[in-house]
């Protein structure tokens, strides 16, 4: 997956030369934290409401430019996600502008990667449950895959790496239907397979 499937294209943004009560006004009608600031196309800037706040009483008379965060983390709409959520956990950020050829062309925020996670994992709400499975020792992913669709519809299926207080090392998730997520667990036991956990 890459940033131009998840960025928000033509994002709202601000001049500049705006003052901050202007750029708040946007911020707040749109309610983003944070919005790029262009000149001619071109991004200069970031501004954040933690900006905005340090001026209040101040906001009428204090321009953009004045409080904006200057040459801002930014990526390329064919950047992979993992790598522009590296950059927002690591820098604290909450959202990266998208440059093109110098443009700004959009804007992707830990919410659109959220989001992306939810679609990649499946909706809680949708009645699906993971079952996890220690790849150590258990096998191969095919013959984990098979068995479950043996036993009913796999509606999706990744790996992750375990890492926080555990040795790290691979993770099989499978999605089934929460009503055959029992029936699954166990017949992947039967067969030798670690099953972690079942998360409902």
């Amino acid at each position: 997956m890459i940033v131009a499937e998840l960025m928000t294209p033509k994002p709202v943004t601000v001049a500049p030369s705006d003052t901050l009560e202007a750029a708040h006004e946007r911020m707040e009608a749109g309610r983003f934290r944070q919005v790029p600031v262009v000149d001619k196309e071109r991004l200069v800037g970031i501004l954040t409401d933690r900006d905005t706040r340090q001026y209040l009483g101040q906001l009428a008379y204090t321009r953009v430019d004045a409080v904006m965060s200057s040459h801002p983390f930014s990526v390329h709409p064919s950047t992979p996600v993992e790598k522009a959520a590296h950059l927002i956990i690591t820098n604290k950020i909450g959202s990266l502008p998208v440059v093109e050829d110098g443009k700004l062309v959009g804007i992707i925020t830990a919410t659109d990667m959220l989001r992306a996670l939810e679609a990649i994992l499946g909706d809680a709400s949708e009645g699906s449950s993971r079952i996890d499975l220690d790849l150590e020792g258990s096998g191969e992913i095919e013959a984990a895959t098979s068995l479950v669709q043996a036993i009913c519809p796999l509606l999706g299926v990744g790996t992750y790496q375990r890492k926080r207080n555990h040795p790290a090392h691979e993770i099989l998730f499978v999605l089934v239907p929460s009503t055959s997520a029992q029936s699954a667990a166990h017949a992947l036991k039967e067969y030798g397979f670690k099953v972690l956990a079942v998360h409902h």
